[in-house]
């Protein structure tokens, strides 16, 4: 048992696709950035939102989208062009001001100064959003996914059943039935398996392949020297329950799936299910 997990495991490192991370989309984050969200947010919900809605959203995201400016959600509203990094520098500050034509909100009174500065501040500190203020196809959950009949056909949907090992030419190599099949594809393209490793060997794959760390000095000698014939299944069962082969291979579906609780940055919006 030990050994055919063993095998399944390193196929699985085989199998174990990595995605590059370029330096150059990656964003600077202020130290301070969880605290200034966290300010920011607090404006949004006491006021921001509430203003945005009532005198922004029906022609900027709502009911049209006029001047290519949508602030229906954060994502839209950054790239319209009208919030830069600062309030001072953002155009949406210049209108809402009425120091730039046009004057917002349009043919309306100006807004209070209070609730201008409130919008300033917001900005300052990210203009975080902690939901769309109107929900879209494109910031909608998810559809559900659908498997079809023809999806099922997929081999990881087959019921499971017994296959009975294939015939090979060198059986005095097969020591599982596993080996039916590794060996079948070997003698198909007129490979031969390698010359059988050394316990020294041995032990540095199985703790490099399943923990990622390698064995001590003493843990190598202690294997090497070991006369049990179960040596080999006993040492791979012990590293199968070590907490370091849980670590190791979940980092892995981790870094595809970029798991957390939340969306992060200044989107903070919690995920129901660790997806991307």
């Amino acid at each position: 048992m030990a050994r055919c997990l063993f095998a399944l495991t390193i196929l699985a490192s085989f199998c174990m696709a990595t995605q590059p991370a370029d330096a150059a989309d990656e964003k600077t984050v202020p130290p301070d950035h969880a605290e200034r969200v966290k300010k920011g947010l607090v404006l949004f919900n006491g006021g921001v939102r509430a203003t945005l809605k009532k005198h922004c959203l029906d022609c900027h995201g709502g009911k049209s989208t006029k001047a290519d400016f949508d602030l229906s959600s954060r994502d839209a509203l950054m790239e319209s062009g009208f919030v830069e990094k600062s309030a001072a520098d953002s155009y949406l500050v210049s209108l809402i001001r009425h120091s730039e034509e046009p004057h917002m909100p349009f043919k309306k009174p100006k807004l209070p100064e209070a609730t201008i500065k409130q919008i300033e501040q917001w900005i300052e500190l990210g203009a975080p959003y902690d939901k769309p203020l109107v929900e879209k196809a494109g910031n909608s959950e998810p559809a559900e996914m659908v498997v079809t009949n023809e999806d099922r056909k997929f081999w990881s949907f087959q019921p499971l059943k017994w296959v009975k090992p294939v015939g090979v030419k060198n059986e005095a190599w097969v020591r599982s039935p596993i080996d039916h099949f590794v060996l079948l594809k070997q003698e198909e393209l007129g490979l031969h398996p390698n010359d059988p490793a050394s316990r020294r060997v041995l032990i540095r794959r199985a703790y490099f392949d399943l923990l990622g760390l390698p064995p001590t000095p003493e843990q190598v000698e202690a294997f090497v020297n070991d006369p049990d014939e179960e040596a080999w299944p006993k040492l791979i069962d012990e590293l199968l329950e070590s907490t370091h082969y849980g670590e190791r291979w979940a980092r892995h579906w981790l870094d595809v799936a970029r798991f957390a609780e939340s969306h992060g940055y200044e989107q903070d919006y919690d995920r129901k299910f660790a997806y991307h």
